[in-house]
């Protein structure tokens, strides 16, 4: 019998392997050569899922992009939102090649109105991701109830993008460490605890 083939799994293996190739060449220099020889796979498979080396680029950032939104629909996101952003970081060399990947992207949206819709796309979904966990945690007395989930959401990416965007490219100046610790000072100040939290917190050390 013929050997039975996951298609979608085959275009996964290929986006991985643009994924691969765009993070240590860089969009411009990435070929479909290339791609193929990462994917293991010749161009002709290339092109046989996807419609030319955009589309494959193309898939390559919604890999990235849908590993966040996976993040944030994860059970686990529901417990520590900061642990949650600091998992975006680029603190090993996984989380460095996505960034590359997306800053890639994002620089070329600038003159790319297709490309620059697709990426508010993406950034609406992960506010509305973000603003969901939000809302979780003041439904449940973690956070103040006078946030507005929206904003802060907003404002958590305003600062994953600053910041991360420097770690990326100045990586010997932006230790895992230092990247954490930015991302402390940035965050935290957003991420009031509620008051009622805040006042268990007290009567627990021993305050009235």
């Amino acid at each position: 019998m013929p050997k039975r083939i996951d298609h979608d799994a085959r275009r996964r293996q290929i986006a991985k392997a643009a994924i691969e190739v765009i993070g240590a060449q860089g969009l411009d220099n990435t070929r479909l050569v290339d791609v193929g020889r990462a994917a293991k796979v010749t161009t002709g498979a290339i092109t046989h899922y996807f419609d030319g080396k955009d589309a494959v680029l193309l898939a390559a950032l919604d890999h990235v992009a849908q590993r966040i939104l996976s993040a944030l629909a994860s059970e686990e996101a529901t417990d520590d939102l900061f642990e949650l952003v600091a998992g975006i970081l680029p603190v090993n060399q996984n989380g460095l090649r996505d960034w590359r990947v997306w800053m890639s992207f994002f620089g070329r949206a600038v003159g790319d109105p297709a490309l620059a819709r697709i990426n508010k796309t993406y950034y609406d979904e992960f506010r509305d991701g973000l603003a969901a966990i939000i809302r979780r945690h003041q439904q449940e007395g973690k956070l103040a109830s006078h946030i507005d989930p929206a904003v802060t959401a907003d404002a958590i990416i305003s600062i994953v993008d600053g910041f991360c965007i420097r770690a990326t490219l100045e990586r010997k100046d932006w230790p895992p460490a230092r990247q954490r610790a930015q991302l402390e000072a940035m965050l935290r100040p957003l991420l009031p605890a509620s008051e009622k939290k805040s006042r268990g917190t007290t009567n627990a050390k021993g305050g009235k």
